[in-house]
């Protein structure tokens, strides 16, 4: 306050006074003084000089009249001696208690209440001001209809006072307010609520100052973070001041501001600005996720920012009356998760019941659109962790658990050399295979938008960014939500095949190409940080395989022609991936030959390329362009090449589109060359490509250009090992009736006319006369009179193997992979597969004149149930003893495939038999596989939730038995699951390095800590096995009614309704029973009502039946604990589960059974046993909490519960109006909508879909 020859400096204080800084004249000591207040003061920079003298002139403060805030019970009370020239002409109490909202009626009057327009002059502007009495039309929902307006004057003239009594030596302030009619506001009021808060503005008509009033529930650290709000948005606080009850938590925030780019007051549109600032910052204090996500305050700060930008949107698009009821709802049962609360839960049922359908569909989809983000905001966090131990320990302690740093210097420690450690990389192959079930239950316009949002989010947290930068970050995020509540997340239709394939597609656009080539460039810093100039290289041994396309089992939409297509769209995809990076490639090589040398290989292979370019004019031109530039124009040529391959792709798609009335989109359409057939010039495959790339590799390389080497051209070779012509390896699925059914159509007296009882030969029957076949000539003279007799069903099937031949033809002989066999239960099974190809005539397995066998196809038997697993030593020994398999598997690579399956498995004998009885498998399969002197690969069909086999892929490929992997493992990724762990490239990189790196580890025995498996261990194993087989099978074979209560207690009838996949859900309908049903549905449906029933139950009942209170047989189990991956891995992965689960909502969920007793029972034996399981667990484990060792999973699953538990409970209340047959179907059929959305939200929280 220079105009008096002080500045001061004001700070927030406690509510017993607040502290000024003064320093009486220039370059002097800074002197503090204490002063008690009733309220608390806070202000920001020294005065401004204007008008001081004016002010305190004309503010009264000698008249010693001002008005004295009081605390007074039920809220904060405002009197005042002076008639009406103070803006606070009456007393007013602020309700402190807050109760639900209640109708749209109220929230209209709020909206009118929220806009309020004053004079300009005279009483009447003032009598405008005034606050009001309460009354009974004030809002009930705890906010009055009108908060009053403090006098600019007044608070300005207060702070002016403080500063002033400091520099004459006063002790303190008097606990009075100056105020003066000339400084009342004059033009515009306006207002805003954010839950429990109103904002309020008030134009002043002089000086330039506004003042606004933050009225509502107080938080820590309010006044000054609205205040640093206010000044990141360019305004300059001139005072600040907080008053609030002692015995509530209501506040009146007074800020005045001077706008310090235009110097005048607040225009309507620049308030409205401000507003939203305010307003997002009410709405993080409002919607305050606490920081259960992990101490990193930067996590919940970006959380909470999402969430207030969201809350936002939704007050201005669905009101104020949607965004309290998520609000009630969030802390309802935010508080009953602290503590049961009957009456509070029954409160909460009812307030859900009495909602009208939009607004419980609106409702459900802020709750999605929050688990969403946070999903977004937790995955970001996740790498900015990751991306900082990378930073932070290079050099020192190895980084996160997985890493290629760690896991080297792990074996740096074993004293693994280079040379042993080359010779493990050569034999390294990691196979993620992508399937389109269960699908993915999100949009794609979703899974876009949230991608962007992702990325923002990073930029967002860049240190470097200024603030207009960070702000206009804040506001493109604020964009993509308003896309998302704007977007439909429901699909109005099931997407077709095609769209499934279009989607797997999406995630090697926007993620993996780049996660594969960082992955790779990680992998070899650390390979030259831990092991430098050892010359130890790697290999590349990343391959992709998919389902999507091909997978026919129990899908009728997937056709040959189907196949054939998925094939194509992959090919077409990394073609033009290839020529992009090519041309990247050829703008950076510009080297002369007038300036450096190149290797004469090069130069010879650029003379034969120009032989092929001179016909061509385009082509010929740039031979004279870059008649200097060497690698240019092999690149050029290069790329002409690769244009001539996606030419033919093209065609062929478009043939195919032609025939099969498809729309197929020519994303990457090319025009024909005329003259030139593109089968002359093009690639003959991804080898000779490879080997273009590797001449400019090697001519860079010796002359000195290794860098230039390293840089895109090192990538696109990456790329072109890992993807070939294919993208993705594809597989091909069937079940075994179908083939058995088709050959006995075959060979039948009306085709073949080989046999015609097939059906009632035995295996070994079977297996002889399907050698016979395979090893002679096929009928390739009477094929199309074959297939012009078979039915349609036995065609298409022989017609499978017509367009596996035309995708090698066509693409690569690696662009098929595995003939997948489910439900393999004999040999002759596997025999049946190689019989249909050989008789498609198309040269895919066969014997040639010359007596040399051939076989391009790998069968892989899936053994699935537990009965199909027990038979299987027997099946694989009678096939791998057959001379005629022997020698089709021999011309193949001598590499037999075996698939597992752990979903059908767990869902007929329970989740411990079903973990050890594959165990097991695994261990037999390496010793069958060794005695017929082939090598096993085994393919782990896998899911994404504990009940399907999954969990995470470091820890679970370390659990597999000693031996088994040896060096390569290959796996599914199934439907959301692919978006969490490959939707970004950082994620991606992320759990494709821990894959790899379990993989590297399991495949070094010198790496593991362990022996072969304890002979002991086994033994208990079994034990537990047997009896929590026992006890699943006694509950879901034995329990009277056990289905009806599955079917009207979850949500599984409605699944069908979702249009999330192509594939039905059931196998068989109208049949209640476990085999009418497939095991994604059933997982499905108990994770949705909080059961989570198939990833935990029977294994309390093993524990406690082999302990049986034995303190000795617990310290074993807990030494198994301790000492063997594998059972540790699965009870970490059970109690990931149990943590998921609720027995307080699955018991909402059972009193949806219509049968009193059928609920009680069932509800009761599954509520025992989850408590005796966890009981059990905890013991064995030694912890007292669930996640106690993994405090930041834990922290994310209760995160979640906040969104997830007030969507179960309206879940349930839907689920009972859709089946109330006192409905009408109009009525009934109207909560189908918010029904399903509710299903899509409660998968987003729980991240899985089955």
């Amino acid at each position: 306050m220079e105009a008096l020859g002080v500045r001061a400096s004001f700070s927030r204080c406690d509510g017993a006074g607040f502290t000024v800084t003064t320093c009486t004249r220039p370059n002097a000591r800074f002197q503090t003084a204490s002063y008690p207040l009733p309220g608390r003061l806070g202000l920001g920079e020294a005065l401004p000089v204007a008008s001081r003298k004016a002010f305190l002139g004309r503010s009264g403060l000698s008249q010693g009249r001002f008005p004295s805030w009081k605390n007074s019970r039920g809220g904060v009370r405002a009197e005042s001696d002076l008639p009406h020239n103070n803006g606070i002409s009456q007393p007013i109490t602020v309700p402190a208690s807050s109760t639900p909202p209640k109708s749209k009626k109220s929230a209209d009057k709020r909206a009118e209440a929220n806009v309020r327009h004053a004079g300009s002059e005279g009483s009447e502007s003032r009598q405008n001001l005034r606050s009001e009495e309460p009354s009974s039309s004030d809002d009930e929902s705890g906010m009055p209809a009108s908060v009053h307006l403090a006098s600019r004057a007044a608070a300005v003239a207060f702070a002016e006072a403080a500063a002033r009594n400091a520099a004459a030596g006063g002790e303190h302030v008097a606990d009075e307010m100056p105020v003066d009619d000339d400084f009342l506001p004059g033009n515009t009021t306006l207002g805003a609520h954010e839950g429990d808060f109103a904002v309020r503005l008030a134009n002043a008509s002089v000086a330039g100052l506004t003042v606004i009033t933050v009225h509502g529930v107080d938080q820590e650290n309010l006044l000054a973070d609205v205040s640093s709000t206010l000044s990141s948005a360019g305004l300059r606080v001139e005072s600040a001041r907080a008053d609030m009850e002692e015995d509530s938590n209501l506040i009146l925030d007074i800020f005045v501001v001077r706008d310090l780019e235009t110097q005048k007051e607040l225009s309507q549109e620049r308030f409205s600005e401000i507003q939203d600032r305010i307003l997002t910052k009410l709405a993080v204090r409002r919607n305050r996720m606490k920081p259960v996500l992990g101490d990193d305050p930067r996590l919940w700060e970006q959380v909470n920012f999402l969430i207030a930008t969201l809350d936002k949107v939704v007050v201005k698009h669905a009101g104020t009356e949607v965004h309290e009821a998520v609000q009630y709802l969030i802390r309802g049962f935010d508080g009953l998760r602290e503590k049961e609360d009957i009456r509070k839960r029954a409160e909460l049922l009812r307030y859900i019941t009495n909602m009208d359908c939009p607004t419980v569909t609106a409702v459900v989809r802020v709750l999605y659109i929050y688990s969403s983000l946070l999903n977004v905001a937790d995955e970001a966090h996740k790498h900015r962790l990751r991306r900082e131990e990378i930073w932070l320990s290079r050099g020192a302690t190895p980084t996160w658990e997985g890493s290629f740093e760690g896991t080297l210097r792990e074996f740096r420690n074993a004293d693994i050399g280079p040379k042993e450690l080359q010779l493990l990389l050569n034999r390294l192959e990691y196979s993620p295979v992508f399937t389109a079930h269960p699908t993915e239950a999100r949009r794609r316009e979703i899974l876009t938008t949230l991608h962007r949002i992702f990325y923002m989010c990073e930029r967002r947290e860049d240190n470097r960014l200024s603030p207009a930068q960070k702000s206009k970050v804040e506001q493109e995020i604020e964009a993509e939500v308003y896309v998302l509540w704007r977007t439909d997340e429901m699909r109005q239709q099931k997407p077709t095949v095609l769209e499934e394939i279009q989607a797997g597609l999406d995630y090697f656009r926007y993620s993996l190409f780049e996660a594969v080539c960082t992955t790779y460039r990680y992998a070899e810093n650390s390979l030259e940080h831990v092991y430098p100039k050892a010359g130890v290289t790697l290999p590349s041994f990343i391959k992709f395989g998919s389902w999507i396309g091909g997978d026919r089992d129990g899908n009728p939409f997937v056709l040959p022609k189907t196949t054939e297509t998925a094939a194509l769209l992959q090919s077409r995809l990394v073609l033009a991936e290839y020529i992009r990076r090519a041309r990247a490639c050829q703008d950076m090589l510009t080297h002369s030959v007038l300036i450096c040398k190149v290797n004469q290989e090069l130069l010879d292979s650029i003379a034969e390329d120009k032989k092929l370019m001179a016909r061509i004019p385009a082509l010929n031109k740039d031979i004279e362009l870059y008649a200097q530039e060497p690698y240019r124009l092999k690149l050029r040529m290069i790329r002409h090449r690769l244009e001539q391959n996606l030419r033919i792709i093209n065609k062929r798609l478009k043939a195919i589109g032609l025939e099969d009335e498809m729309l197929i989109d020519i994303e990457y359409n090319l025009d024909e060359i005329p003259g030139v057939d593109p089968r002359d010039d093009c690639y003959s495959d991804e080898a000779a490509f490879i080997s273009d790339l590797r001449l400019i590799d090697a001519s860079l390389r010796d002359r000195g250009d290794a860098r230039l080497a390293d840089a895109k051209l090192k990538d696109l070779v990456r790329m072109a090992e890992t993807f070939g012509f294919y993208l993705m390896t594809l597989d091909v699925r069937q079940e075994s009736d179908v083939h058995t059914d088709a050959v006995s159509e075959v060979v039948g007296e009306s085709v073949l006319g080989l046999c015609a009882n097939y059906k009632d030969l035995n295996v070994a029957e079977r297996i002889e006369l399907l050698s016979e076949a395979i090893a002679s000539p096929p009928p390739v003279e009477r094929i199309e009179e074959i297939l012009a007799k078979l039915s349609e069903s036995t065609r298409q099937v022989v017609e499978v193997f017509i367009a596996i031949a035309n995708i090698i033809e066509a693409i690569s002989p690696g662009a098929v992979s595995s003939y997948v066999i489910s439900m393999t239960r004999n040999a002759s099974h596997v025999l049946e597969v190689m019989f249909l190809a050989w008789l498609s005539c198309r040269n895919i397995v066969g014997r040639t004149a010359e007596g040399k066998w051939y076989s391009q196809i790998t069968v892989a038997p899936l053994f699935e149930t537990i009965p199909d697993l027990e038979v299987m030593p027997q099946a694989l020994t009678q096939i791998l003893t057959n001379d005629t398999y022997k020698s089709l598997l021999a011309a193949s690579g001598n590499i037999q495939e075996v698939m597992l399956g752990y979903s059908d498995s767990c869902k007929d004998g329970g989740i411990t038999a079903s973990a050890f009885n594959l165990y097991k498998a695994q261990q037999l399969l390496r010793q069958i596989s060794s005695d017929a002197g082939v090598q096993c690969r085994i393919f782990h069909g896998r899911g994404g939730t504990v009940g399907r086999g999954g969990g995470p892929t470091h820890e679970s490929i370390l659990s597999q038995p000693p031996g088994s992997v040896q060096g390569t493992i290959k796996f599914t990724e199934q439907g959301e699951v692919i978006t969490y762990r490959y939707g970004n490239s950082e994620t991606a990189t992320y759990e494709l390095t821990v894959g790899i790196t379990g993989l590297m580890k399991a495949s070094h025995p010198a790496t593991r800590s362990i022996p072969d498996d304890n002979p002991k261990y086994i033994d208990i194993m079994n034990e537990l096995a047997k009896e929590g087989e026992r006890a699943y099978r006694e509950l879901t074979d034995a329990t009277e009614g056990f289905y009806d209560y599955f079917y009207e207690g979850t949500i599984v009838n409605e699944i069908g309704m979702m249009n999330m996949g192509s594939r039905p859900a059931r196998r068989k309908v109208a049949v209640r029973d476990k085999t009418s049903l497939r095991a994604i549905p059933w997982v499905f449906g108990w994770a949705q009502s909080r059961h989570t029933l198939p990833a935990w139950y029977g294994v309390g009942s093993g524990i406690a039946a082999y302990t049986q209170g034995d303190p000795s047989k617990m310290a074993e189990l807990q030494e198994m604990y301790q000492n063997w991956p594998f059972f540790r891995t699965f009870l970490s992965n059970v109690r990931m589960s149990l943590q998921k689960a609720s027995m307080e909502i699955a018991r909402e969920y059972a009193r949806l059974v219509s049968d009193r007793i059928t609920e009680k029972l069932v509800f009761g034996l599954v509520e025992k046993e989850f408590q005796q399981t966890i009981a059990q667990i905890l013991a064995v484990s030694q912890i007292t909490r669930l996640l106690e060792d993994n405090r930041t999973l834990e922290m994310s699953i209760d995160a979640r519960r906040r969104y997830l538990d007030p969507l179960n409970h309206i879940q349930v209340i839907l689920l009972g109006r859709r089946r109330d047959s006192s409905l009408s179907e109009e009525e009934r059929q109207m909560w189908v909508g918010p029904l399903l959305r509710s299903i899509k939200a409660i998968s987003s929280n729980m991240r899985n879909t089955g």
